[in-house]
């Protein structure tokens, strides 16, 4: 009986007995924890691809342009959705494309995600009453009971997620065709645009008939929806991208606004002063417009510093001379605009006295689209066009040698562009309000 119990033999067993009890519960609890950081990743997915997915929907927004009729929310939602989380209290049901969402979860286990437009800077994210601004954030999470955690005073474990992606603003554009015709952006084959360098964007795809040429460093050609013909597409000497988001159309405002209205047919008083040149005065403030304009050879007119509005008019210069500083033209209704040889300088005022919001804007064309109301700027002379010039329903074709002698801003934005020649385009110089810039998304969180 003594030997019996001086015995060690199955101590060591026995004490291991003892050991594995703590040891596969931290097994086991370490695998928990490993289910937990798979949800987290899945749930992270589903999380980068909803705020990417809204922002692209945001950029369109930004853009001015004709987007779809889905909100940021619900594109984001739709992504997540795609990666198999939809809220569930209350129960997300809307049937989203591709959805791989489960119509009822395990007990207990519930799935939410959120989605906020905001705006991002400094590495923070706010989100502004009017839920505008240049980012969005998706917020996606599941929650479950805990099980082995459950020793450790957990009673629920919450796993949260969250990524931002921001609309960047990277490159300047001074030449922007927002379509929706296909080829909006045509590019001749004789093109040499000289000036400060910036880019040149469609907003649907852009057609060239051969290999276009740039004068100096800075260019860039880009498009949203591609480029034709195929075999032209990568011959571009400059940067190019013909799969983008929308450039952003910062003058997209003034198609909205109550001074579109005016109408009227007078002359513009134009009497010659003692320095020989026919002097122009913009029209009154309150209300009416001009109608026909034309400037030929021989004829030396000045417009004189303001705002001149003109309705179902024809503005053309075919010779002569015609300048003004700190002049801004708003063209309404069925109007027109030929500028095809002579001397033109023009520049647009910094401050504009009529409204804010044609500050920087030499041309303001709001004549509705038809095949025949086309513009022509040929510089079949010295045309010297300084501003930004706004054509958002009508065909611009952008021919000749233009240059800018009076300002570093010279910067066209068009339904439809055709340019070929040697054009002068510059953004330097131009007011920050007036500068179109491509978009990019970005996952910056």
């Amino acid at each position: 009986m003594r030997n019996l119990l001086r015995s060690q033999r199955g101590a060591a067993a026995f004490a291991t007995a003892i050991a594995l009890v703590p040891l596969i519960g931290v097994v086991a609890l370490g695998a928990e924890a490993g289910s937990w950081y798979v949800t987290r990743q899945h749930a992270q997915n589903a999380a980068d691809s909803a705020a990417y997915s809204g922002a692209l929907r945001l950029s369109c927004t930004i853009a001015g342009a004709t987007c779809d009729t889905q909100s940021v929310d619900y594109r984001g939602k739709e992504f997540a959705a795609q990666n198999g989380f939809c809220n569930s209290s209350p129960q997300d049901n809307t049937p989203y494309p591709g959805t791989t969402c489960v119509s009822s979860l395990p007990t207990r286990v519930s799935r939410a995600v959120q989605i906020d437009v905001g705006t991002y800077t400094a590495g923070t994210f706010t989100t502004p009453p009017a839920g505008t601004g240049n980012a969005v954030r998706a917020r996606v999470s599941q929650q479950q009971p805990a099980y082995l955690s459950a020793v450790l005073g957990f009673l629920t474990i919450n796993i949260p997620t969250q990524a931002i992606a921001l609309v960047q603003l990277p490159t300047k554009v001074c030449a922007l065709a927002l379509g929706p015709d296909s080829g909006a952006l045509k590019l001749a084959g004789n093109l040499s645009n000289n000036g400060t360098g910036c880019a040149l964007m469609s907003d649907t795809s852009v057609q060239l008939a051969s290999t276009p040429t740039f004068t100096g460093s800075g260019w860039a050609v880009y498009g949203a929806s591609g480029c034709t013909p195929s075999g032209s597409c990568s011959n571009v000497s400059v940067p190019h991208n013909y799969f983008m988001p929308y450039a952003n159309n910062p003058l997209s405002k003034l198609d909205t606004k109550s001074f579109n209205s005016r109408t009227g047919n007078t002359n513009p008083s134009c009497p010659v002063q003692a320095d020989g040149w026919k002097h122009c005065a913009p029209n009154s403030a309150g209300s009416g417009a001009y109608g026909s304009f034309t400037v030929q050879n021989g004829d030396k007119y000045v417009l004189d510093p303001g705002t001149y509005f003109f309705y179902n008019a024809t503005i053309k210069v075919t010779g002569g001379q015609l300048k003004g500083t700190g002049v801004t033209l708003v063209l309404l209704g069925d109007s027109q605009l030929t500028i095809n040889g002579g001397t033109v300088d023009l520049s647009a005022p910094a401050t504009n006295s009529f409204s804010s919001d044609l500050n920087g804007v030499l041309i303001d064309d709001q004549a509705p689209s038809k095949t025949s109301n086309k513009v022509t700027v040929n510089g079949n002379g010295l045309v010297s066009l300084g501003g930004a010039m706004y054509f958002p329903k009508v065909d611009v074709s952008w021919n000749g040698t233009t240059a800018s002698a009076n300002t570093t801003c010279s910067q066209v934005i068009a339904k439809t562009l055709d340019m070929s020649g040697g054009g002068y385009l510059s953004t330097q110089g131009c007011d920050p309000a007036t500068i179109v810039y491509t978009q990019v998304v970005a996952l910056v969180q």
